[in-house]
């Protein structure tokens, strides 16, 4: 009777701790979707009021979207840094003589996709449409332009970081390249970046692509979005197909950290060719950002946006 008892006792407490730790996981998912639904929904209402401030065209409302040291690229553009630069920047945009004459023009803001890194940094991917009636009623062309958002919240508000404005698919890139000597372009490079070049620079796909999370995304000037690492790796696989036959220099600009584990990393790609006796070599120079991520004390990137050059010339469509 004891012995059964002692059984009963053991084969009830065995099916306690088991729901216990069933209710304890099924309380932590259920929390873990929540907050992530709600995170995303959360994103959804930022994009929304950026909208709907960027259309009253205030460019003082509109820069208190972004943090006080927030980093601006719009196309081949100069970066531009801070909050106050980007007010200036739109309050330019606005009062140009272009924009004057479009005074009924809007924006649309569309999210097309948000991957939080944490629970206060995220990368969020934009698709912007601007159109509408002029002063005479007459339909305005429409403009389409892709953006790359990292997003950094803080007391509770979400703010952006660093905005990467590119072309669409269907816009056309004309790639130019510079005459200039490359004997001022030789930085320290740190560990990361100098390995990513060594890797690019052998023209080895899979060792380029190595760098990248498994859920990576990518937009190289007006290319298609390509997400995840395989697919980034065919990418490469075609890039590398043809015959590069210059070096890539990866020059650090900035590196900026959202919390630890967060990194925008912005530089500089240039690409020397071979020296011609008595020319000087046409180098091209482009601006990029990489976001980084650390996980298991390993940086990988997360997304690249590689800009047209500032001598290349972006035809809309």
């Amino acid at each position: 009777m004891n012995v059964m008892y002692s059984k009963t006792l053991s084969t009830l407490k065995l099916v306690s701790v088991v729901t216990i730790v069933i209710i304890i996981i099924t309380g932590f998912f259920s929390t873990t979707v929540a907050q992530t639904v709600e995170d995303t929904a959360s994103v959804y209402k930022f994009v929304e009021a950026y909208q709907h401030t960027f259309n009253t065209r205030n460019p003082m409302a509109l820069a208190e979207f972004f943090t006080e040291d927030a980093d601006f690229l719009m196309f081949n553009l100069p970066e531009i840094r801070g909050r106050q630069a980007i007010e200036n920047f739109w309050r330019s945009y606005w009062q140009s003589k272009f924009n004057k004459q479009e005074p009924k023009r809007k924006g649309k803001f569309i999210l097309n996709s948000v991957r939080f890194f944490s629970s206060n940094a995220a990368l969020v991917n934009i698709e912007s449409i601007t159109g509408g009636l002029d002063s005479l009623g007459v339909e305005l062309h429409t403009r389409k332009a892709r953006g790359t958002w990292l997003m950094h919240r803080t007391n509770g508000n979400w703010l952006i970081s660093a905005l990467c404005g590119m072309p669409t698919e269907k816009d056309s890139v004309v790639l130019s390249a510079s005459i200039k000597t490359t004997k001022s372009l030789k930085p320290h490079i740190r560990a990361f970046v100098d390995a990513y070049e060594d890797a690019f620079n052998s023209h080895n796909p899979s060792a380029v692509s190595s760098f990248f999370r498994d859920d990576a995304d990518i937009i190289v000037r007006n290319s298609p979005l390509i997400q995840g690492k395989q697919s980034i790796q065919d990418w490469w696989d075609s890039y590398f197909s043809k015959p590069r036959n210059y070096r890539a220099l990866f020059i650090i600009d900035e590196i900026r950290t959202i919390g630890d584990d967060v990194a925008q990393v912005n530089f500089t790609v240039t690409g020397a060719f071979p020296e011609t006796k008595g020319k000087l070599r046409p180098v091209r120079q482009t601006s990029a950002m990489w976001i980084l991520v650390r996980e298991s004390g390993k940086w990988e990137i997360a997304a690249l946006r590689v800009l047209p050059g500032k001598d290349d010339i972006i035809i809309r469509r």
